[in-house]
């Protein structure tokens, strides 16, 4: 697979949208490490900061919002663009207090980036969908045939953008992956961006000698996966020779809430001990993703195992304090 990446990679021309974001940053690094020719990044910086990326003069920043700003404008950055990675998206969190903003951005922002994109000539799109576009929040895991049945406004603008992409490839025969990732996390990841990371809050809260909080019994259960095994599988996605597919990406080992935040204090060296708050929506919860779909069809298992990526992202943060506060 890594000879095939490099062939199909290397001195392409590549779109990020969102590329100075979490995840998008790190695909970003890691795409120059693979010698592409240039990346055109388009981002707000809502949630991204020049400060995620070194300069590098592949680099071409276009600051656009999604959804708002005139698309026409990025019809000349796209053109000889071989390859669009859709990261960017309002979130889970702003969808609450900002339900319009997020439609706006979601759907009518990626209508005309997939219309520009088509005119472009772009071949191919991986777009980043999510886990809230299953909706269910008990067993068993999601599996990809899953009927949606989104209950939040961010889930169903994740959902449309899923549909719009199978439209424009049966219109216009455009090349596409779905990738719907699970819980992501890694250096870089602040607790304001996206969804408020319990990994990063309770690691701050650590560091600052303080007990990290466990809301309810703590049974919860989610799906972690490291940052860069995401990154691995959204590039795997588009140097494959398929189209139209969607993909779980997660590790598909389940973890609560309280057996997380034991490895968190052992990889912190802490005696602190957890405070036990209310109950809150995520009680009884369970969001686990099946991935032997990605596993039969990519080839893709994650490397990087909880209490490895727990340690670096733990690190980061300790190095890091006066940025992430």
């Amino acid at each position: 697979m890594k000879n095939n990446i490099d062939k199909k990679l290397k001195g392409k021309s590549i779109a990020v949208t969102g590329g100075y974001g979490f995840i998008g940053s790190h695909l970003v690094r890691k795409l120059l490490e693979l010698k592409v020719k240039r990346i055109i990044i388009i981002d707000s910086l809502e949630y991204g900061t020049l400060e995620n990326l070194e300069k590098d003069k592949r680099i071409i920043f276009i600051k656009h919002r999604l959804g708002t700003d005139n698309p026409r404008n990025l019809l000349i950055h796209l053109i000889d663009v071989d390859y669009l990675f859709h990261l960017a998206a309002e979130k889970h969190n702003q969808s609450k207090d900002s339900p319009k903003k997020v439609q706006q951005s979601n759907i009518l922002g990626t209508f005309d980036l997939l219309d520009i994109a088509v005119q472009a000539g772009i071949k191919k799109v991986v777009f980043s969908s999510s886990l809230y576009t299953y909706g269910r929040l008990n067993k068993p895991k999601f599996k990809e045939s899953d009927i949606p049945t989104p209950h939040t406004i961010y889930g169903i603008t994740k959902l449309t953008g899923e549909h719009l992409l199978h439209f424009f490839a049966k219109k216009y025969n455009l090349q596409y992956i779905v990738l719907r990732y699970l819980f992501v996390y890694g250096p870089n990841q602040y607790s304001g961006m996206g969804y408020k990371s319990v990994i990063v809050s309770n690691f701050n809260k650590i560091l600052e000698n303080k007990r990290p909080i466990i809301n309810g019994d703590g049974k919860q259960t989610y799906d972690y996966i490291y940052v860069s095994d995401v990154v691995d599988a959204t590039i795997q996605s588009m140097v494959c020779n398929m189209s139209g597919e969607i993909f779980n990406i997660g590790s598909s080992r389940p973890i609560t809430i309280k057996q997380l935040t034991t490895h968190m204090l052992a990889v912190a060296k802490s005696h602190l001990s957890p405070v036990y708050n209310p109950p809150d929506w995520t009680a009884g919860t369970y969001r686990v993703g099946d991935t032997n779909k990605v596993k039969k069809f990519l080839g893709f298992q994650p490397k990087v195992k909880l209490t490895e990526g727990l340690a670096r992202t733990y690190n980061w943060l300790k190095e890091n304090r006066s940025d992430n506060r």
